[in-house]
């Protein structure tokens, strides 16, 4: 697996404050581009620098530092791990990984040496000699893998039909060929921060493909194996792309153990007295004296007589909308604690609001943020929430605009910049044809979706950064398709818009606009997409999906030839 994170094409700009309920540390990133000359400044005039959140993979926080015309940057990053990989881009032309810690980083290139240099990037500060070191060793890496084919190119060939134990033995045996490249690096005597960084990254692959391993097989991890209690590395430095993706694979594995658990009848421990007790004291007021003191004796006792269940119960209903959102995040925390140590419980109950984030107003989400902080136990994991939350909500005017507009009509209203929004009562078919009528000279891009559907919300978050790449004569067409089960609230699809900057003619079906529409949309399902041409018809109702970039490109610009 490659060490170096992909920058996402959905990047999330870090342009908030860092004052929250705990500090962070800043790494100054400081440097110049040698020989930058105006024609690449006017290509290329920023640097992107990239790093991850434990919580929340699909996402990396990036702050991009203006050059100045002498190819010197200067730009401060907030790192919440005591060493961290960072991630730079130099607007497509080069990039690099390197290892980030609080203090000061400095980082030279060549401008005329970009497609040329077989090292380009020189580091002096924290962790230089690690970070100098670093190509030498994928060097190394590389060679030992294509030493060893079983171990690299072939690794996975069979590696799904093996049974537990051969599976087990064969990911031992990738990490010692990966980790024996540090000792074969050529004309250097290996850093030890290299070295502990290369083997992070090499536990952590060996660990996922174990993950990836029962999570295809369907199996469940047997109680005990090293497997599920290795996992206490997520609390543990150096916080590393391939340590996300663990993380993610390990969360995968936990949301479908839990699923059938609860599936097959399995009971969890039920909310304890004394905490319901402590949340109603802190969350329901104002209390009067007696009050307060019936609930300090329960709290204190960590028991209640029936009478004593009587009055917590009508406590609880003085503010039962936000003791509802508690209610529900120890519920499944319970579930965590149940099936799995401390470390990993916690690290669940933290990623529980980021998971969820779609379910929640932007306002609940800091109500409940704020207590979830008061649970978790890792000060990495609280600090990871709290990031992920505010830069959630830092969108709170734009959605409240959008949530309030009213006198919306079947011509598209642009509410936003770039956000249109039309709504109709009359038939599906019809409704359909007055869009894209408006649009015909156009190549239409048209987006099914459902904000409860997984596949949906995994696929567009590749739709902003595809839009950004495609010229005006193209436009997104979102239909939001209702479902049977459960009615899904305008407003936090609302905020889920521009939130996630899906830019672009917005309309939100009901169920008979649905069956009207079953034809000349087939298929209308969540997460399928289609091509309109210019003159209206259909180049195509199976189009890809935004997160295969080069395919949709490529078919959107064949459909407006």
């Amino acid at each position: 697996m490659q060490t170096k994170f992909p920058l996402t094409l959905f990047v999330i700009l870090l342009c908030i404050s860092f004052n929250g309920i705990a500090a962070t540390d800043s790494l100054i990133i400081k440097g110049r581009v040698l020989n930058l000359t105006g024609r690449l400044y006017r290509q290329a005039p920023v640097i992107t620098f990239s790093r991850n959140n434990i919580l929340q993979p699909q996402s990396e926080i990036t702050k991009l530092a203006d050059l100045q015309v002498d190819g010197s940057f200067r730009v401060s990053l907030p790192i919440l791990f005591p060493e961290e990989e960072i991630y730079l881009d130099y607007s497509g032309k080069a990039g690099t990984t390197f290892l980030g810690s609080k203090g000061e980083i400095e980082i030279t290139f060549d401008g005329d040496s970009l497609l040329t240099a077989k090292k380009l990037f020189y580091f002096a500060g924290v962790n230089a000699t690690a970070n100098n070191q670093y190509p030498q060793y994928l060097d190394a890496l590389a060679r030992e893998l294509a030493a060893n084919s079983v171990l690299g190119a072939r690794f996975y060939q069979n590696f799904w039909e093996k049974s537990p134990s051969e599976a087990e033995k064969a990911s031992s045996n990738r990490a010692e060929i990966r980790n024996a490249a540090i000792s074969k690096m050529t004309s250097t005597v290996p850093d030890p921060t290299l070295s502990q960084w290369a083997q992070s990254i090499n536990q952590d692959e060996r660990l996922q493909n174990l993950y990836e391993y029962y999570l295809t097989n369907q199996m469940e991890i047997p109680s005990g194996n090293s497997v599920l209690t290795e996992i206490s590395r997520l609390n543990q430095s150096p916080l590393t792309a391939q340590r996300v993706s663990l993380a993610n694979r390990f969360a995968n594995y936990a949301d479908i153990l839990k699923d059938e658990k609860t599936a097959s009848g399995a009971k969890t421990t039920s909310l304890q007295v004394k905490l319901m007790a402590t949340m109603i004291r802190d969350n329901v007021g104002p209390l009067t004296d007696d009050e307060a003191e019936k609930l300090n004796t329960i709290i204190e006792r960590g028991i209640a007589e029936k009478i004593e269940l009587d009055f917590l119960n009508n406590l609880y209903k003085r503010a039962s909308s936000k003791l509802d959102l508690f209610f529900a995040y120890e519920a499944d925390g319970r579930a965590n604690y149940s099936y799995f140590d401390s470390t990993a419980a916690d690290f669940l109950n933290a990623r529980y609001l980021p998971k969820n984030l779609y379910k929640f107003s932007y306002k609940n989400q800091v109500i409940l943020n704020k207590y979830i902080q008061t649970r978790i136990k890792s000060p990495h994991f609280r600090q990871s929430l709290d990031e992920i939350v505010r830069l959630e909500v830092k969108d709170s005017a734009d959605i409240s605009k959008m949530q309030a507009f009213r006198n919306l009509k079947i011509q598209p209203t642009e509410v936003l910049p770039e956000y249109w929004l039309s709504e109709s009562e009359g038939r599906g078919n019809d409704w359909l044809n007055t869009i894209t009528d408006l649009y015909k000279g156009k190549t239409l891009y048209l987006l099914k979706w459902n904000i409860d559907d997984s596949k949906s919300r995994e696929d567009l978050e590749y739709a902003a950064s595809l839009r950004a790449q495609l010229p005006k004569n193209v436009e997104f067409i979102y239909l939001h398709l209702p479902t049977e089960e459960t009615a899904v609230s305008n407003d936090l699809v609302k905020q889920y818009i521009v939130r996630h900057q899906l830019k672009g003619v917005h309309m939100f079906l009901n169920s008979n606009q649905l069956m009207e529409l079953l034809i000349k949309l087939n298929p209308l399902d969540a997460a399928t997409y289609a091509i309109m041409k210019p003159n209206g018809k259909f180049a195509t109702k199976k189009a890809p999906a935004p997160n295969k970039t080069a395919e949709i490109i490529k078919a959107i610009q064949q459909a407006g030839n």
